[in-house]
């Protein structure tokens, strides 16, 4: 009896202390490090996702065809064509608009700038690009321009920076009147010898900084960036909330595929929906409904068609599946039956057993939660499961049951 109790409260007392623990953050390490080893192993669920072709995709590509240059007030588009594109927009409630290609158009800013930049009034959320170039030596700091501030960085990083691109210089950040009123992120030129790779962060020195795509993602899916954890090296990637896992190459690459279809409607319907109703059914199918995510751009011009790269990119990575944790109620059924299995250790093995025992019960828990996470992305953090198995494990070993003392052998008859 007495033992009994004191191994409940042992039990009790490393539960509550493991808990506080978890809550002020010291043991998430432990659990990152091991969803980190359960998403490796099931890496191909998520390099290999492509969106679903029977559901609506969230993303939609408002393209300005440099076939039509001609119908535009200019070549590229002019404020004035950008304030008519995006006032069509404006009654469709989009939940995020995103613009890779940098808005600027010389100092002084042309007439018609604060009129585009008054018609990003109304959305949501706004990101824009700003064009930069890579650093040729990566020791150097790199030109921002006075957008330090402007720029956020990557707080949870883990692994090696060095393979990551280097920062040379920000070129060309959009007009001041739209800058105050969106986010921005890096834009870097498709590149000739892949241009399938898009950097989702670019490094300065000691900091990560977000690629457009970064910024994107991190709008769309609402994560602050205190929570966006960015994993590098071997299996790198980028956790998001809501279980979004963004699979990355070493140098923080996102791997578009690029023949994926999308949703595409053309800006010129746009600029003349009010007065001739311009738009097609399909094209306003496209653009309703909640939660839409609108990548506005060039397309077949000088841009190397980095607008609808990244609405590839992003319809491609909000199509992964979902990491789920545990419930808590479900976390708390695992908590119990790990201490069930260390009363068992403590109650009903010997004590020279128990050591090996608590080692085998731990390793099957952990195969099972490797197995649960292959076939459904399913885990749970393992550290308070396991702890209380190996204090169990412990505890019997010094206060546990005794092994049965072998039968006198009778003396043999004379």
């Amino acid at each position: 009896m007495i033992r009994a109790l004191i191994w409940l409260t042992l039990v009790i007392g490393l539960g509550w202390w493991m808990d506080r623990e978890h809550q002020a953050g010291r043991f998430q390490r432990v659990d990152e490090r091991f969803l980190d080893f359960l998403v490796a192993n099931a890496r191909d669920r998520f390099a290999g996702a492509a969106p679903d072709s029977g559901a609506p995709s969230p993303v939609v590509f408002v393209r300005m065809s440099a076939a039509d240059k001609a119908e535009y007030a200019g070549w590229p588009p002019r404020p004035l064509d950008w304030q008519m594109v995006l006032k069509g927009l404006q009654k469709f409630d989009p939940a995020l608009v995103v613009i890779p290609e940098t808005l600027n158009w010389g100092t002084p800013s042309p007439e018609f700038t604060r009129e585009a930049a008054e018609a990003l009034i109304p959305f949501q959320g706004v990101v824009l690009g700003v064009e930069a170039q890579l650093a040729p030596d990566a020791a150097a700091p790199a030109f921002l321009g006075g957008l330090e501030d402007a720029l956020p960085q990557f707080e949870k990083v883990g692994g090696p920076a060095q393979p990551i691109p280097a920062l040379g210089a920000l070129i060309t950040a959009p007009d001041e009147a739209l800058r105050r009123l969106a986010e921005i992120g890096i834009a870097i030129p498709r590149r000739e010898n892949d241009p399938s790779l898009l950097p989702y962060t670019l490094r300065e020195q000691d900091r990560l900084l977000p690629a457009v795509l970064a910024q994107a993602l991190t709008r769309a899916s609402g994560t602050p960036y205190a929570t966006h954890r960015l994993v590098l090296g071997p299996g790198a990637g980028a956790y998001l909330a809501n279980g979004t896992f963004v699979p990355l190459t070493q140098a923080g690459e996102f791997s578009v595929d690029t023949l994926q279809d999308l949703p595409v409607v053309d800006a010129l319907n746009l600029m003349t929906a009010e007065l001739v109703g311009a738009l097609t059914d399909e094209e306003r199918k496209h653009l309703a409904g909640p939660g839409k995510i609108l990548v506005i751009g060039t397309d077949g011009g000088a841009s190397g068609d980095l607008a609808r790269l990244h609405a590839q990119a992003l319809s491609q990575a909000l199509s992964t599946p979902r990491i789920r944790v545990l419930r808590m109620h479900e976390q708390w059924i695992l908590w119990t039956i790990a201490g069930l299995a260390g009363g068992w250790l403590v109650f009903r093995v010997p004590r020279r057993k128990t050591l090996f025992r608590g080692l085998a019960c731990i390793f099957a828990g952990l195969v099972v939660c490797f197995l649960a996470f292959q076939s459904a992305l399913i885990w749970c953090p393992p550290t308070l499961p396991a702890a209380i198995i190996a204090l169990s494990a412990l505890f019997a070993r010094v206060a546990g049951k005794e092994a049965p003392l072998a039968a006198a052998t009778p003396p043999e008859a004379v």
